[in-house]
């Protein structure tokens, strides 16, 4: 399994060369490079080791790959998107989320007609009630949404969305595909909402639970999403591996299945509906695809490898948004997951030696290591973006 984390590791270090060094012709000559240096590879048979031949090949070639795919990307893509941006225009596309109030009236996500891209559509609050599948079309003032007020922002090509679209004039709103299976899960996470608003009826408690099990902190007052912040435990509301093992674990307790393969096939596919519920996010995305290999691992009669899952789940994401490279959050989930692999086994055999030790003291180890190796990576993240380091946590 190691040869596919050798492959989905160089994939992704040339998207984060072509994405971080800014995408342009020069990509093109460096994939050149790599193809030539990998075809040289493959003619030295006879003067290198067959395994490190092998590797090299598979490196360049990855390289390369990535190198051209990012372009190729950012080419039909990006680019024919961008071009309209500045200009009042027409639009139209698929929503794909229920929109998010706003001083103005609401924020609504959509895919834009004949192509993979996304926009962000402002428009009055007489809108709020548009719901995913629908079709909406209208004229909007299109802005590129990488460079706002002369600033360049990752935040949103980092989700696939590449143009803010600000509505002028009444928009047609259409039935579409709206109320087929294909958004069941976008309805259940408004249906679990609309629960916990139930369950509790204090609005900030109802907030904080529905970001902890959702991800979604729009409810959140500004005051607790700071005082959440300050205290470095943010990250509990970015749905990650802890929501995954909680929901795999459950899973296992109440389903009376005897069969492994069925017990791996549910929990899988209750898995991948709750990745699509919360919404994509790199952290949750990660995870579940990390769980779903260990799952499928058995099955295949194969051993979990963490380092070849973890560098698949990078893969997956990148394929699908190459810009997704930029986002602060898939570099602080991938960094501390990581440490969590890398430093955090050697940390823990340094400590713990090879004399006995007692539960306490093995206890009080693991938890060291474990917090030493989440933060080893991610603190000089926190460091370059935020300028901050928060020590209690």
């Amino acid at each position: 399994m190691r040869t596919l984390a050798t492959i989905a590791l160089s994939f992704a270090a040339g998207v984060f060369a072509a994405v971080l060094l800014g995408v342009g012709v020069w990509q093109l000559w460096a994939a050149g490079a790599c193809l030539l240096a990998g075809l040289v590879l493959l003619g030295l048979k006879r003067t290198m080791p067959a395994r490190l031949r092998l590797r090299g090949m598979l490196i360049l070639f990855a390289l390369c790959g990535a190198l051209v795919y990012t372009a190729l990307f950012q080419a039909l893509v990006q680019a024919p998107v961008t071009a309209r941006c500045g200009q009042m225009g027409e639009f139209s596309g698929t929503v794909l989320s229920r929109p998010v109030e706003t001083e103005w009236g609401v924020r609504v996500t959509i895919r834009l007609s004949g192509s993979a891209a996304k926009a962000e559509v402002y428009a009055d609050a007489e809108y709020a009630g548009l719901e995913p599948g629908q079709q909406i079309s209208g004229m909007a003032q299109w802005q590129d949404a990488a460079r706002i007020r002369e600033n360049d922002v990752t935040a949103f090509t980092s989700r696939g969305v590449f143009a803010l679209l600000y509505a002028r004039g009444p928009l047609t709103a259409e039935e579409g595909s709206a109320g087929s299976v294909r958004w069941l899960p976008q309805r259940a996470v408004y249906a679990l909402r609309e629960k916990i608003a139930a369950i509790w009826p204090d609005g900030d408690t109802a907030a904080l639970v529905t970001a902890e099990l959702t991800g979604d902190r729009s409810g959140m007052t500004e005051e607790d999403a700071a005082v959440m912040t300050q205290a470095g435990v943010a990250h509990l509301f970015a749905v990650s591996g802890l929501h995954c093992a909680f929901l795999v674990s459950l899973l296992g307790l109440l389903l009376p299945v005897r069969r492994r393969a069925l017990g791996a096939g549910l929990s899988m596919a209750v898995l991948l509906f709750y990745m699509v519920m919360v919404g994509l996010t790199p952290s949750v995305v990660r995870a579940c695809i990390m769980v779903v290999f260990v799952l499928a691992a058995p099955l295949f009669q194969r051993d979990s490898d963490p380092p070849t899952t973890l560098s698949a789940a990078l893969f997956l994401i990148l394929l699908a948004n190459p810009f997704a490279a930029a986002s602060i959050s898939l570099q602080l989930s991938f960094g501390a997951m990581a440490g969590l692999l890398w430093l955090t086994p050697k940390l823990q055999d340094l400590l713990l030696g090879e004399r006995p030790s007692g539960k306490v003291c093995r206890l009080l180890v693991s938890s060291l290591s474990a917090t030493v190796g989440a933060m080893a990576f991610t603190v000089p993240l926190c460091a370059v973006y935020f300028g901050s380091l928060v020590l209690i946590s």
